[in-house]
């Protein structure tokens, strides 16, 4: 691995330069770079300095002899010497020194941001000044650095360029914005309100500190969040699980009488396409914690932003249409269509679809009831009017003809058809054989597995990508764990341990299907077997998902109480993105509880769990059950308002120890709902690692879809302990 180092403004002190690449190891007689070396200055070579003109003349050397080891960005001052730039300060470069600035410019060796990745893998976008939320929204909120760097180096005006006459509003572009209000207030300011903070970033441009005398210029929450280091003239504060990392030196007119770089020993260049100082990967490889990004992915994306997808031997890489994920079967119709709307999570999933498609998005209802369908659009169109002329499509899991139809006139479909076990197959096998996405809510294993053994290979050969479990099983669960093993070393054991609190009530279809399940113990055992012979976990590798015991809350969680092991999907889910995906380690260990205050109530939810598990061995009991709340019917508004969840993973890795929480509102409806369209939305839209077959979607859709949930609302934050 390389070395980058980030120089802060240089302000016209070439010497000050000098020095600093000198001790990065630059040869003293001309300033060549060591192999295993990159230098990012961060703008604002010219300023007040004795000589901005020498400063240039030693960036112009390494940009000539070893453009691939400096990488040179805009700062304000050089700014005004290029078009579209605002002329602020007197002091006037020579015209030769302005020609060369101009064809830095033109030539794309003088960028607007650059993004690394650290050894830690967190990443960093750079920039001047920093990039305000009011720009990152305008940008589109990209969810990873990468994709922020690439669109600020397309040069965005007017945003490029604002600031100079708008004063300290929020909205400075990232040559002008100020550090304590405008970077540090708004994004605090943003993630105390829910919002995600998809990425770290390293500016120059200003300081929230006074150096000289060691004074602060803010007070608050900012200055509680941050720490100096006096000696290297760096500022970092903390927002939303991110870093912000301030490094210009203030030289004024005299010089700083000691400062450092920036040193960012093993990281990555990733933003313009190739890699500088490490090892052979895309610059906007998809990693385990991000966001994405978006994103990138956040969207962006990151989330941003799946995993980093290193030795996916199971899953063959995806055929069919090349290009933009829009681009993907466009010649179809439609490019989500949501078949079961009629249901009571369906008509949730509708509902936060209407409201949250994105402009342009071609989505339909589909179902084998006109009427009902058409009922449902009349109350979608009542809040949204402009689903008054939504498509409704016929389909019915009895009729193969018209599942394979919807299938072929679609991107992505959804279903919230159960219980699955007894009416998902045909669609599943539609979209198989059609190359149609498909996502489902899906916690049922023996389903899960028999999908795998009837219509992976299928999907592989036709480039599909089947994605179950998109609802509360076990999208908190899967990226929960996902994120957390991104921030934990790869080269040795890992052990995640799961802890699961919630609060709410079943609707009819939710009871149905774990009461089905219940009862279907010889079959799911015989689908399991049938999927491990054709499913093999890595034979280099050791993954284990163990059921565990009855004990204490894991300290580190920060949640006190018993915690009792679930024998849900959850941890096949995530057993299975392990096995995938190398970046789990070696040897990966996963265990998955609830957690309750008191030890007899813990007692008591086991017994009655072993309660429950008998008496649905039996058919009349089971129905009898099952007619307490009769399938479409759930949760009121008020109760869903009142219902939560938090998901806290503890992962401990090679003597770090990384806390992971997700939480949000009602786990079983309003943020299923949330989940499984934002997992569609994500399949249909968003830039995402190639997979086929049946994936996870941490394997699917990793960063991307973390970095869309908590843009929706879902809070996600990843803490090293």
């Amino acid at each position: 691995m390389g070395r980058v180092i980030v120089i802060g403004d240089v302000g016209g002190f070439p010497d000050q330069l000098r020095a600093a690449l000198v001790a990065a190891g630059a040869r003293k007689k001309d300033l060549r770079l060591p192999a295993d070396l990159t230098v990012i200055q961060v703008g604002d070579l010219v300023d007040r300095g004795p000589d901005s003109s020498g400063a240039l003349r030693i960036v112009a050397g390494r940009l000539d002899d070893q453009p691939d080891q400096w990488i040179q960005l805009l700062g304000n001052h050089e700014s005004q010497y290029l078009p579209g730039g605002d002329q602020f300060f007197p002091q006037r470069l020579s015209k030769a020194d302005a020609r060369l600035l101009r064809s830095w410019w033109d030539d794309g060796r003088l960028r607007v941001a650059a993004a690394v990745r650290t050894a830690d893998d967190d990443d960093y976008l750079l920039s001047h000044a920093g990039l305000t939320v009011a720009c990152w929204q305008e940008l589109g909120e990209p969810a990873t650095a990468a994709a922020a760097a690439r669109l600020l180096d397309e040069r965005p005006e007017p945003l490029l360029w604002r600031g100079f006459y708008t004063d300290a509003d929020g909205k400075s572009g990232p040559l002008w914005a100020e550090a304590g209000s405008e970077l540090y207030g708004e994004w605090l300011s943003f993630h105390a309100t829910g919002g995600f903070v998809p990425f770290g970033q390293i500016h120059g441009h200003s300081q929230i500190v006074g150096f000289r005398d060691r004074s602060w210029r803010v007070t608050g929450r900012i200055r509680q969040r941050a720490t100096v280091d006096w000696a290297a003239r760096h500022v970092r504060l903390r927002a939303g699980g991110r870093v912000f990392i301030g490094v210009d030196p203030k030289h004024g007119r005299n010089g700083a009488p000691s400062w450092r770089p920036l040193e960012l020993d093993g990281a990555i260049v990733l933003s313009d396409g190739h890699l500088r100082g490490g090892t052979a990967r895309p610059d906007d490889s998809p990693r385990p914690d991000a966001s994405s990004d978006p994103v990138d992915a956040m969207t962006g994306g990151g989330t941003a932003s799946g995993g980093v997808l290193t030795g996916v031997a199971p899953i063959a890489a995806r055929t069919g249409d090349a290009g933009s994920p829009a681009g993907r079967r466009a010649d179809r119709p439609y490019d989500v269509v949501l078949f079961g709307a009629t249901g009571f999570t369906g008509g949730l999933t509708a509902e936060y679809l209407a409201r949250h498609v994105p402009d342009g998005c071609r989505w339909a209802l589909a179902g084998r009831d006109a009427a009902r369908l058409a009922a449902v659009r009349d109350r979608l169109a009542a809040a949204v009017p402009g689903c008054a002329d939504l498509p409704l499509l016929h389909a019915d899991s009895a009729d193969p003809a018209s599942l394979a139809a919807l299938a072929a006139a679609a991107r992505v479909v959804i279903s919230t058809v159960g219980p699955y076990v007894l009416h998902g197959e045909p669609l599943v096998a539609a979209c198989a054989a059609a190359g149609t996405d498909y996502v489902d809510l899906t916690g049922e294993p023996e389903f899960i597995d028999d999908m795998y053994v009837r219509h992976h290979a299928t999907a592989v050969a036709t480039g599909a990508r089947l994605v179950h479990a998109c609802g509360f099983d076990s999208v908190p669960h899967d990226l929960g764990v996902y994120l957390t093993v991104g921030r934990l070393p790869s080269d040795g054991p890992i052990r995640v341990d799961g802890h699961v609190r919630a609060g709410g009530t079943v609707s009819g279809g939710t009871l149905a299907s774990a009461l089905l399940a219940f009862s279907r113990r010889r079959q799911t055992a015989r689908a399991a077997r049938e999927r491990r012979a054709l499913d093999p976990r890595p034979a280099d590798r050791r993954i284990r998902t163990p059921l565990g015991r009855l004990r204490r809350a894991h300290p580190a969680s920060g949640l006190k109480g018993w915690s009792v092991p679930l024998p849900t999907v959850d941890p096949q889910i995530v057993g299975r993105s392990a096995a995938a995906l190398d970046r789990y380690g070696p040897d990966f260990a996963y265990t998955h509880s609830a957690v309750v205050r008191r030890l007899p109530v813990a007692l008591a939810g086991l017994a009655a769990a072993a309660v429950l598990l008998v008496l649905a061995q039996f058919g009349p009991v089971r129905r009898w059950l099952t007619r307490r709340r009769p399938g479409g019917q759930g949760p009121s508004a008020q109760q869903r308002a009142k219902s939560w969840f938090t998901a806290r993973f503890v992962g401990e890795g090679s003597g770090r120890r990384v806390v992971t929480e997700v939480a949000g509102g009602d786990p079983g409806y309003g943020e299923t709902a949330k989940m499984l369209a934002e997992s569609a939305l994500c399949l249909a839209f968003d830039e995402l690692p190639s997979t086929s077959g049946q994936v996870t979607t941490a394997l699917a859709m990793g960063d991307a879809l973390a970095a869309r949930l908590m843009r929706a609302g879902l809070r996600i934050e990843v803490e090293r302990a």
